[in-house]
């Protein structure tokens, strides 16, 4: 299942005040790293959807612990056969959680100049992409869909992006609201369950 919440951009440092007893150790940790208020508050958000996510579909209660692939991406410590994914963004977080290897990513609605789509784009998908009406929305997308699938391979940003090629993964599914993309591999398309900030402080 999906989880997502929006308007993280507005949330203080009461949020991640209210948030430390529900976070775990190492996730407290990861927090400490972070020196932007939006940061913490995201690292925190992020780890209390995953916490309501775990209880609402598997009854778990426990703060969980992670684990790390090669190139970082995180698995459940103690549970097997339980696969999640997260990521956030400047105003929304997303939690995906799946009986089989997932990822979700969630990125701004923002501008993305060409030179900068060049690290990431193939020839061919600039170009279509100089077509297109509105190019920048394409761009967004694009770097969505490949970020979610580099995350899904366990590549991560060591990933070719430039060789990344969304349209030929049928599991890849893209969600776009005005203020934000998501993408998520899923066997099915979801209807994401929207938390708000003081739903996820109710554990």
């Amino acid at each position: 299942m999906l989880y997502i919440l929006e308007h993280t951009e507005r949330l203080d440092d009461r949020f991640v005040e209210a948030a430390l007893p529900f976070l775990s150790l190492q996730r407290l940790q990861m927090m400490d790293q972070r020196r932007m208020l939006l940061d913490k508050v995201n690292t925190a958000a992020v780890y209390l959807l995953l916490r309501h996510a775990l209880k609402r579909e598997y009854g778990f209660s426990e703060a969980p612990e992670f684990v790390f692939g090669h190139n970082g991406k995180p698995y459940l410590k103690k549970t097997d056969g339980v696969f999640f994914n997260f990521s956030h963004c400047r105003c929304a977080c997303a939690c995906i959680l799946s009986e089989k290897e997932t990822a979700v990513d969630i990125a701004d609605r923002r501008k993305i100049s060409f030179s900068t789509a060049a690290y990431f784009c193939s020839e061919e998908e600039l170009r279509l992409a100089k077509e297109e009406k509105e190019p920048q929305a394409m761009l967004l997308r694009l770097w969505c869909q490949k970020e979610c699938c580099s995350k899904g391979n366990g590549a991560g940003l060591s990933a070719d992006f430039k060789k990344l090629k969304p349209e030929e993964v049928p599991s890849l599914h893209t969600i776009e609201t005005p203020g934000y993309v998501l993408s998520y591999l899923g066997e099915e398309e979801l209807s994401p369950i929207v938390f708000r900030p003081e739903e996820l402080l109710d554990l």
